[in-house]
């Protein structure tokens, strides 16, 4: 995903990332040739002093990480970034819409790693976006949403919710199949 990332964004320099977990993905970020800020944002107390204590050893000065709720925080409180890096988070959201117009407003460039819906799945529709509930472990569960439930989107779906946030291109870079779903990466850019 590392990898995906740069070569679709190569001139990231300051890198937003949403659900940073114990920072695996933030270090490989903030190692990389010509970063000069990544800012991991984790909704989990435990895992934060995880990622500190790594950094700590790691080493690496251009990383900040804060705690906060993604289905609640203003993530434009965090600044402006050339790209965000949204890896294994959308799908564990109640309402992913929100949290996805809100990145058009702090970054031109957009990187998501997500499970989705399949089209035959979905069983819900809101404002014409289309997927499946999915029950979530909650707040005690650190590889699960904080809330009880979560929306995985389907594939048009992802790319329509892009759309609408002001991504006027998106790409994407591959699909797979996961334990949990199929997956996808996508790219989008604002231009």
């Amino acid at each position: 995903r590392i990898k995906q990332f740069f070569e679709y964004f190569p001139r990231a320099r300051t890198i937003l990332e949403l659900g940073a977990l114990e920072g695996g993905h933030t270090f490989a970020l903030a190692s990389h040739n010509g970063v000069e800020r990544v800012v991991g944002v984790e909704a989990r107390a435990s895992s934060i002093e995880k990622a500190l204590f790594i950094g700590s050893l790691l080493g690496l000065t251009n990383i900040e990480f804060r705690q906060a709720n993604l289905e609640h925080f203003p993530i434009s409180s965090l600044g402006c970034f050339d790209a965000v890096f949204c890896s294994g988070l959308l799908y564990h959201l109640p309402e992913p819409w929100k949290l996805v117009a809100q990145t058009a407003q702090v970054a031109p460039s957009l990187y998501i790693w997500t499970v989705y819906a399949r089209e035959h799945e979905a069983t819900i529709e809101i404002d014409g976006l289309h997927g499946r509930e999915h029950i979530e472990g909650g707040p005690n569960e650190p590889l699960s949403g904080m809330s009880p439930k979560s929306i995985w989107l389907t594939m048009p779906s992802l790319v329509e919710m892009l759309q609408r946030s002001g991504y006027g291109r998106v790409e994407i870079l591959s699909k797979g199949e996961n334990p949990n779903g199929p997956e996808v990466s996508l790219a989008a850019s604002l231009r």
